[in-house]
């Protein structure tokens, strides 16, 4: 198999975490599904006007280890769409990760990271684990909104660099590439869980862009006591179905670096519209005992 430049539509379960029954929220269990969660964390970001701020930052993201409640959110009109929730994310290490979810794509730190999920295809690699350089995944989910099939956005990954490891490798990922934090969250239950052999995928933040490209997630500055939709994207229908929401679409088709850059710039504009910023860091999780 090749490996190309693409744009990827990347669905990926998109229910709302909740908390656990005794009010708290552990890590999640491989016996559930992924989920979202609307985070509060420290970050950076751009507005429509290309300024960087920095500051307190809400967004929807994936996070599977614990988190703390801050508080219940206000649903304007009952709309489903906005978040429940706001959770303040945190991971107690493990002895043994057998059992646990991984999280995937991971967000914080300085460059977003993109380790294993849809990278195989009865059991054989498929095209996720062959991206180039440039190419564009934009992570999100399906919903059906006011009686129509949607696409909603949480994560846009423009991938700089690559590595390939071996699952049983994946706590030893070498420190230059990734966090503590992540070896933990991401590494540990990949090689407690897994077997084969993945494409670690780092991606391009604002400061050292591909082709004028960088990753960045849908956010808001904090405040007040209502969150935000996750934005719905539509793209022209060669690369993108908002009807598709199982596995990732675009994997076979190589594009310019002139229809990705469009295609990333419609992503941006489409955030913006929203009146959302481009989130571009997110700070690491604590670390508790």
């Amino acid at each position: 198999m090749v490996d190309r430049r693409c744009f990827v539509q990347f669905s990926h379960p998109g229910g709302e975490a909740v908390p656990d029954p005794d009010g708290t929220k552990g890590w999640n269990k491989r016996n559930n599904d992924h989920a979202r969660k609307f985070m509060a964390f420290d970050g950076k970001w751009i507005e429509e006007d290309g300024s960087v701020k920095s500051g307190e930052l809400n967004a929807w993201g994936e996070w599977e280890p614990e988190s703390d409640l801050v508080c219940a959110l206000n649903q304007p009109f009952q709309d489903r769409q906005y978040p429940r929730y706001l959770w303040h994310p945190y991971y107690v290490p493990k002895h043994r990760y057998m059992g646990l979810h991984n999280t995937d794509p991971f967000i914080f730190g300085d460059r977003f990271l993109y380790s294993n999920c849809g990278q195989l295809k009865n059991s054989r690699p498929s095209g996720m684990a062959r991206l180039k350089r440039g190419s564009v995944i934009a992570f999100g989910s399906g919903k059906t909104i006011a009686g129509q099939r949607s696409w909603i956005l949480d994560t846009v990954m423009v991938v700089a660099d690559s590595v390939d490891y071996e699952a049983r490798d994946a706590l030893r990922l070498p420190a230059h590439l990734v966090s503590e934090t992540f070896l933990n969250v991401t590494g540990g239950p990949i090689a407690a869980n897994e077997k084969d052999s993945f494409k670690l995928y780092i991606g391009a933040p604002p400061d050292d862009p591909v082709d004028g490209m960088f990753s960045f997630f849908p956010a808001m500055p904090s405040e007040g006591n209502v969150g935000f939709p996750r934005p719905q994207i539509d793209l022209p229908s060669d690369h993108f179905n908002p009807r598709s929401w199982r596995g990732p679409k675009g994997v076979k088709h190589e594009l310019t670096r002139q229809k990705l850059r469009a295609l990333w710039k419609s992503l941006v504009a489409q955030v913006h519209d929203t009146g959302l910023v481009l989130g571009t860091y997110a700070s690491l999780p604590e670390q508790r005992v």
